[in-house]
């Protein structure tokens, strides 16, 4: 068949117009309905007698339609793309979808791109007084589909969602639960700023009635504050494709498209937690509307709940506010809390999360945090993941690095030992143990090595803090990660964020570093190692005689002891997580027997005191670990192959 003619008459689309302010002004050029200059054009329609325009067509026009439409309406390519909002598709995160038929087609969900309502400016709907704009009205612009533009800088004033008139939203979420991007489609001759809301409904023989009341004539005026503007100024910027590649998020560099991640899951706290936040709310009316919208949010579970009381409901706080006051007052709480530093936005966030640690991690917020996508900032996730992760498992199940809240310019979990140095504790961490009797000071320093190794691991490599604690052989049989009862006691006690802030200086200090030691290699290499009885006689026989008739024993029980201290000083481990092939070589009996004195052999090895042999046999392993350590690190297997490791391989992380 002949391919139907373009129509008689097009517009040329105005800055920043979007796919259904184009189609309104295109339809009262050509005094037809919407419907019908959808359906010369090309675009499907949704809905009952095909009166819906699919929220699809907002990210943009699909492939199939796109020539067709293009050519119908005289346009150009790059014109009917910049109708839709996927040219934002790198700065905003989620604006597009593929086609609902297509293979691995998916709807645009619109509650999380989209306000529950399209917000207007009454100003730049009148127009800019060209003939153009007087006939046809202004620009309907696709930033007010979204839910971060609350403003208008040109104009210095709050956007609006409702009708002067008839007090409904203009465009916004219908009864039956779709998105009316364009109302009462099938009517023609309205204005592109009159309200197209149904005031009379179809009977399915005649048109609906109308409200028709011009959105451009309306006299509520809200101004909005001059700081308003301004973050409304900056986040127009951050979607601009020419604007800034780079911002900062809670002190760290941050792509856009993360940065509009953070603006959502902080304002998911903000309400999730309100009124906690309202000492960072612009003005009373920005709070006002923000106590309506949370009452309204918790009303509406009430109703579920009542409707259906066998079914738990749960307040949908992830649900957007409608008014510009609440999205206006919620961005600039989180864009506030983005502001600062790190730690200075780590402080902010405290007091806002649910009370406890555990809760605060399994929030709605704090899933959002780790599943978001896209991801949110790495200087969100530094600020926030201590607050909600302490000793608990990460929100979510572990993917890699996707949990990951550190990202160090030089040092990888490899390079952690798995029992913190001493020397590092005491230098941030020795506040643990202040007051504390010896034998309990001894207990919680342990748990607190081991417990610092991990969280550090855990923050560079993500997943769980029982992941990490296997990643570095000391959690075996589940449990060896736990704090003990003093140190919860203790770090309940010290500042908040205090232990924390203690790691992240640790970590500074391993980005500072000369060198670093690749700890997770020596324990690769180290797995299932023990002196050779020919390296322990080569210890022994430099042992000084011992005085008088007794004679010290020098078995293999003792020779599987002198192993575990030379591998947990090359590893920088604890001997009880040590390999232990020789012991594992008795019959069950003799290991037994094993275990009753190893304590005993290992405390005189660590501490020999007055014990000359303990002292003299300390010295030789400590020199043979120091050399078997150099060894490795410079190429060289102690089970004789060749250990060196390539420049470009990957570390094991857990």
């Amino acid at each position: 068949m002949p391919r139907s003619r373009p129509l008689p008459r097009s517009l040329i689309p105005l800055p920043g117009e979007s796919l259904p302010g184009f189609l309104l002004r295109l339809s009262c050029r050509l005094n037809q309905p919407p419907a019908r200059i959808s359906e010369l054009t090309g675009l499907a329609l949704d809905g009952p007698a095909g009166a819906r325009l699919p929220l699809i067509h907002l990210a943009g026009i699909p492939e199939a339609a796109r020539d067709e439409f293009t050519r119908m309406t005289r346009l150009t390519s790059d014109q009917v793309a910049g109708l839709g909002t996927g040219t934002w598709r790198e700065r905003y995160g989620p604006v597009t979808a593929t086609e609902r038929n297509a293979p691995g087609g998916h709807r645009l969900n619109g509650q999380v791109v989209l306000a529950p309502t399209t917000r207007y400016c009454p100003d730049c709907l009148a127009g800019d007084g060209s003939a153009v704009q007087k006939s046809f009205g202004g620009t309907w612009l696709k930033t007010w589909h979204l839910p971060v533009v609350f403003a208008c800088p040109a104009h210095q004033r709050l956007l609006e969602h409702l009708c002067p008139e008839c007090g409904q939203a203009v465009r916004g979420r219908r009864p039956g639960g779709y998105t009316a991007l364009l109302p009462a489609m099938r009517v023609a001759g309205l204005h592109p700023a009159q309200c197209r809301t149904e005031i009379v409904p179809s009977n399915g023989r005649s048109l609906p009635v109308c409200c028709g009341a011009r959105l451009d004539h309306t006299r509520n005026h809200r101004p909005a504050a001059t700081r308003m503007i301004a973050l409304q100024d900056r986040i127009l910027a951050l979607l601009d494709p020419d604007g800034p590649a780079i911002t900062l998020s809670a002190g760290l560099p941050a792509s856009p498209a993360a940065y509009f991640a953070d603006l959502r899951a902080l304002q998911l706290l903000a309400c999730s937690t309100w009124p906690a936040a309202r000492n960072l709310s612009p003005s009373e009316e920005a709070s006002a509307a923000i106590d309506q919208h949370v009452g309204s949010l918790r009303q509406q579970a009430t109703d579920r709940q009542a409707a259906s009381p066998a079914t738990e409901s749960r307040v949908r706080f992830d649900l957007l506010p409608a008014d510009a006051a609440a999205s206006g007052g919620l961005a600039h709480i989180a864009a506030g809390l983005l502001a600062g530093s790190t730690e200075e936005a780590r402080e902010q966030l405290g007091p806002l999360l649910p009370a406890g640690t555990r809760q605060a991690g399994r929030s709605p917020w704090a899933r959002l945090l780790a599943r978001s996508a896209p991801s949110c900032s790495d200087g969100l996730r530094a600020a926030a993941d201590p607050l909600l992760r302490g000793f608990t498992k990460a929100a979510g199940r572990p993917q890699g690095r996707r949990n990951a809240v550190l990202r160090p310019e030089r040092w990888r979990p490899e390079h952690i030992p798995a029992f913190l140095e001493q020397a590092w504790f005491e230098d941030h961490l020795a506040c643990l143990e202040c007051g504390s009797t010896v034998k309990i000071a001894r207990r919680t320093v342990k748990a607190a090595r081991r417990i610092a190794a991990a969280t550090l691991v855990q923050w560079t490599a993500g997943g769980s803090i029982g992941d990490a604690a296997r990643y570095l052989g000391f959690n075996p049989g589940g449990g060896q990660y736990a704090p003990t009862k003093d140190l919860a006691q203790r770090l309940a006690a010290l500042d908040p964020g205090r232990f924390n802030q203690a790691l992240r200086e640790i970590a500074l200090r391993l980005d500072q570093a000369g060198s670093m030691v690749n700890y997770q290699h020596r324990r690769d290499l180290l797995r299932n190692w023990a002196l050779t009885t020919r390296e322990w006689n080569d210890i022994t026989s430099r042992l000084p005689p011992a005085p008088g008739p007794f004679q010290p024993v020098l078995d293999d029980r003792k020779r599987q002891e002198a192993s575990a201290f030379i591998w947990a000083r090359v590893t920088q481990g604890e001997p009880q997580f040590a390999p232990r092939p020789i012991e594992a070589s008795q019959p069950e009996p003799v290991q037994r027997q094993w275990t009753l004195h190893r304590a005993n052999t290992w405390g005189k090895i660590a501490s020999p005191g007055r014990f000359v042999h303990y002292a003299e046999l300390r010295s030789l392993l400590i020199e043979h670990s120091d050399q078997l350590a150099r060894d490795i690190d410079n190429g060289t297997d102690p089970n004789g192959d060749d250990c060196r490791l390539p420049r470009s391989s990957a570390s094991r992380h857990p």
